[in-house]
């Protein structure tokens, strides 16, 4: 007991720090790094409360969940941070930054070796996999000048695949996109048309569904293995 409230508030103290790490990485215009100031926007206020709180909450599932291996815990962990840190960048700004990705994805494929729950040759080919399968669309839609999928989504997705490995990172990327639809169509439904013009951050729900992949991801597979 006394170990998962200690994670928990270690989590806590993460979530802050992933706070000034929304916040700088870019800079967003307005916004200061986590303080005390009463003049701090109520939405960034509520922000920093919810990120603080989801964090905690990754690292007590985590502990619970892979707390018998050390380095599968924080490789949990700290994965699932930095796809929390890159949802809520890309819900305030529209941007999946480079400066966050890249060293992600360095790390995770580094750790591949000392990792016990994935073999070296699944976290390559997921990557490779990630980075390959949703490039067609970001080029199609660059000769088209129209937003189909931005190079961010595709960068992230292959950060997912060098995590999650190949199996898992496409139930993360079938669990996004069904989101990301969801999205889509509440948009359309709550907007009208008008929403066809307004463009919805994809990070979020990949992130959403790579989360899933990476905590339940065995979970969710053997349940369909039993039940298909």
């Amino acid at each position: 007991m006394s170990a998962i409230f200690a994670i928990t508030i270690l989590g806590l103290i993460v979530g802050a720090i992933s706070n000034v790490a929304i916040e700088r990485t870019p800079p967003i215009e307005g916004l200061v790094p986590p303080s005390l100031r009463k003049d701090v926007p109520y939405r960034v206020q509520l922000r920093r409360v919810a990120v603080a709180a989801l964090a905690a909450v990754l690292f007590a599932l985590a502990w619970s969940r892979f707390g018998d291996s050390p380095v599968e815990f924080a490789a949990v962990a700290a994965f699932g941070t930095v796809f929390l840190i890159l949802a809520f960048v890309d819900l305030e700004t529209l941007y999946l930054p480079d400066v966050i990705i890249y060293p992600a994805f360095i790390v995770a494929i580094v750790v591949l070796p000392f990792r016990s729950d994935l073999a070296i040759w699944e976290g390559a080919l997921g990557a490779v996999v990630g980075l390959a399968i949703f490039f067609p669309f970001a080029w199609i839609g660059d000769r088209m000048g129209k937003d189909i999928m931005g190079w961010g989504d595709i960068k992230f997705s292959g950060l997912m695949g060098a995590v999650l490995g190949i199996q898992f990172l496409l139930l993360g990327l079938y669990l996004g996109v069904l989101i990301g639809g969801m999205v889509g169509i509440g948009a359309l439904l709550a907007r009208g048309f008008g929403a066809r013009q307004t463009l919805i951050p994809y990070g979020p729900s990949l992130a959403i569904g790579g989360l899933i992949a990476l905590y339940a991801g065995s979970t969710i597979t053997d349940w369909a293995g039993r039940t298909l």
